[in-house]
């Protein structure tokens, strides 16, 4: 295997920043959840950290995935990704369940669906101006 051969595309490399950067965004919001809801109602906290994990994905993709500058236009656009994840995740749960599928199933099924979606979406608002530039 030539040292070439080894290195993974740009787009490979960045996916994989995606998954790490996304554990870690989880690992992070599900600790604060954990603390936050020793003080508040479950779904308050829930929506907190939600809100938080937006704003730290954000910040994780922006700068170690795609390599690209925050901007107001990118922040204020960012959470459409999340919105249309949730809609996509929650019709495809509902589907998978009625054909069946456990709901733990089905959440894991819907996530090998809606990640690469994500990371698509997040690609095509972040990852293209760094690509473009690069050339």
């Amino acid at each position: 295997m030539t040292p070439e051969s080894k290195e993974l595309p740009g787009i490979s490399k960045q996916g994989l920043r995606f998954l790490i950067f996304g554990a870690l965004n989880t690992l992070a919001t599900y600790a604060v959840y954990c603390v936050l809801v020793a003080f508040i109602a479950p779904q308050i906290a829930y929506a907190i950290v939600f809100a938080l994990g937006i704003g730290l994905a954000y910040l994780l993709n922006s700068r170690f995935v795609f390599g690209s500058r925050m901007r107001a236009s990118t922040a204020t656009a960012y959470p459409l990704i999340y919105l249309g994840q949730y809609a996509v995740n929650a019709i495809l749960i509902e589907v998978l369940v009625r054909a069946g599928l456990g709901p733990r199933a089905a959440l894991a099924a819907a996530l090998a669906v809606v990640t690469p979606l994500s990371f698509l979406l997040n690609y095509l608002l972040l990852g293209r101006r760094t690509a473009t530039a690069q050339r």
